[in-house]
């Protein structure tokens, strides 16, 4: 090999290392900007709620790490003894600066106020930053179809 074409070929390496650096680093550098203790805060809403099941929903910053996420709401009937979990799968586009959770609360009791926060985690089981405070919301009744008459 001639001096000439190993030159060549180094300076193409270099070239393909730079520019694959430019193109990767702002992603990554993005999701570790976003998912310090500042992004502390996740607001839920109720999509829905039927006499057994209820759907949350919230936005938080893309929070970076694996590409599985799991959205995880903790609820209960007591406010200060969240005893049970549901949780979502989802996957993390890095390109998108934000992420949406969603989450079905299954078999729950009919006309039952219960109170509940979101968080969310990596696929390896690390909470992500954002969180919210406790909430509520309130089942209808199991007659509430009929009611409607």
């Amino acid at each position: 090999m001639t001096t000439e074409k190993l030159r060549l070929q180094l300076t193409i390496a270099l070239v393909v290392t730079v520019m694959g650096s430019l193109l990767v680093l702002p992603r990554s550098a993005y999701a570790c900007q976003n998912s310090g203790a500042a992004q502390d805060s996740a607001s839920p809403t109720i999509e829905s709620v039927s006499d057994t099941l209820a759907f949350i929903r919230w936005t938080t910053p893309n929070p970076g790490g694996t590409v599985l996420h799991y959205a995880v709401v903790r609820f209960g009937k007591d406010p200060n003894h969240l005893e049970f979990t549901a949780k979502s799968p989802t996957r993390i586009n890095p390109s998108h600066s934000e992420m949406v959770f969603r989450v079905r609360i299954q078999d729950l009791q009919p006309g039952t106020t219960y109170y509940y926060k979101v968080s969310s985690e990596q696929a390896n089981g690390i909470s992500d930053p954002a969180a919210s405070g406790v909430s509520q919301f309130t089942t209808r009744p199991a007659d509430w179809i009929s009611a409607k008459k």
